[in-house]
């Protein structure tokens, strides 16, 4: 266990005794608590029938009416519980001023990609775990009948652990390898590329930050306290993927046999006949078809290979960011204890950068690049928690928070490498596989008008996670 896994394994022990807080620090409420000096309630008075007056030598002893004691007595005890009164509810009322919360949580998540339309690809992060640190601070002040209140937040998270990374071009389909014609066009066949590939992610960060504006305490029923809000919140998480292994194979476009709700699709080894039996003359195409005059194409064998990439194989950092609406619910307890919950939904916006370093034929640091406009994603957050006072000022919180974003039909852009193709184009003789591929990227920069290809609504992406925190809360 490296160190910085060890000191967050500690802090978090230590503050699992101390209680809960705000969805992993990014939903604080600003939500009053109860200070210790109001634990006890007042004591009752004692009340007697009468009072003794001891008279002067020689005088009779009188006594004081009851009725007027009792009187007074009554008066003095309700305006005790009006003072009691108003002091519980200054207590119960989130109070004006400055307040700041900090903590520590864990979270658990996942982030997948779906590439729908062109690639059918799938890209999925499993079983993340993240340590988290955050920071929030705010100001509540008077506006008329009402209260305010402006805050902020802070969240910097690492990856703790180890997670994996599939990266699938079997099971939601595949990617165009070549397509074999015959000299008058007829379409022999079609090569599909399929491949599997598994990962480790490790030392991947997160950052967020939000701002927001809410009416305290604007609605109540009983010792319920709901508090509007609006904001602006930001959300960026980097994941990269080392020691990536996997298989690849090539299959024929309706070469596979499907029954039962299983499909089996046969592996290719492709090999040309003419006419007349002699040694086929494949011509190479520019738009990077194989056309074979007169002959026929066979499947044959597997064609189908291991491979294992060392170092960095995948990075993306991706950012959701927008405005959110929110409802903060306070329930008080008792004059210590208190249990507040958070709904908040947002609407982002959505980027995603990705570098693929063993494709050769995409730039680096930036392959590929997926985007939507701030409206186009979704993001629920939740959070519920429970505050004790043990101070006046001074209180320990307890906590979940669930987050779950999401984008569905983003815009992705596929960044060429015009350096290794021009190397590619000036080699003096190519082999036939080199070839191939000029041809292909020559056919695929014409068809991008450049060196930028462009696809519209081809990204569906969700990220979603839960974590439990401890933290503390400070007013002044």
């Amino acid at each position: 266990m490296n160190l910085h896994k060890y000191i967050w394994l500690n802090c978090l022990v230590l503050l699992g005794f101390t209680g809960v807080a705000n969805a992993a620090g990014t939903y604080y409420t600003g939500a009053s608590y109860q200070p210790a000096q109001y634990r006890y309630g007042q004591s009752g008075s004692y009340v007697n029938s009468g009072t003794y007056n001891r008279a002067p030598s020689g005088e009779t002893p009188s006594y004081v009416s009851s009725a007027r004691y009792n009187n007074y007595s009554q008066s003095n005890a309700q305006q005790n519980s009006r003072v009691a009164t108003t002091k519980t509810n200054q207590t119960v009322s989130s109070k004006k001023g400055f307040f700041v919360n900090g903590g520590l949580s864990h979270e658990f998540g996942m982030w997948k990609i779906d590439m729908v339309n062109t690639a059918n690809s799938v890209l999925k992060y499993n079983n993340l775990e993240w340590n988290v640190f955050d920071l929030n601070a705010g100001y509540v002040f008077d506006l008329g009948r009402t209260k305010m209140q402006v805050d902020a937040g802070f969240k910097y998270g690492m990856q703790w652990g180890e997670s994996s990374m599939t990266d699938d071009d079997i099971s939601n389909g595949g990617y165009g390898v070549q397509e074999y014609t015959k000299s008058n066009g007829d379409v022999i066949g079609t090569v599909i590329g399929h491949g599997l590939s598994i990962g480790t992610s490790q030392d991947g960060n997160m950052l967020g930050f939000n701002v927001g504006l809410g009416l305290t305490d604007v609605w109540k029923w009983g010792n319920i306290k709901i508090t509007p809000s609006i904001g602006y919140r930001y959300f960026k998480h980097k994941l990269e993927t080392k020691d990536n292994y996997g298989m690849l194979m090539d299959t024929v476009l309706g070469g596979c046999d499907s029954s039962g709700g299983e499909s089996i699709c046969g592996t290719v080894l492709m090999f040309y006949t003419s006419a007349n039996g002699s040694s086929p003359n494949a011509i190479l195409a520019s738009n990077g078809r194989v056309q074979i005059p007169g002959g026929e194409l066979y499947v044959g064998a597997s064609d189908t290979y291991y491979f294992e990439q060392l170092g960095t194989s995948h990075s993306y950092e991706t950012e959701w960011s927008g405005p959110y609406i929110a409802l903060d619910m306070l329930y008080d307890i008792n004059q210590n204890n208190s249990i507040n919950g958070r709904i908040e939904l947002g609407f982002p916006g959505y980027t995603s950068t990705g570098d693929q370093p063993y494709r050769w034929d995409w730039t680096h640091p930036k392959s590929v690049e997926d985007s939507a406009g701030m409206f186009s994603a979704f993001h629920l957050g939740l959070a519920a928690n429970w505050k004790t006072a043990i101070t006046n000022s001074v209180a320990l919180s307890l906590g979940v928070t669930y987050d779950y974003y999401t984008v569905s039909g983003a815009d992705t852009e596929t960044y060429l490498n015009e350096k290794y193709y021009n190397q590619l184009a000036n080699l003096d003789s190519r082999t036939e596989q080199e070839q191939l591929k000029m041809n292909y990227l020559d056919s695929l920069r014409q068809d991008c008008g450049g060196w930028v290809c462009k696809s519209s609504k081809e990204i569906d992406s969700v990220y979603k996670s839960m974590g439990v925190r401890a933290g503390i809360d400070v007013r002044f």
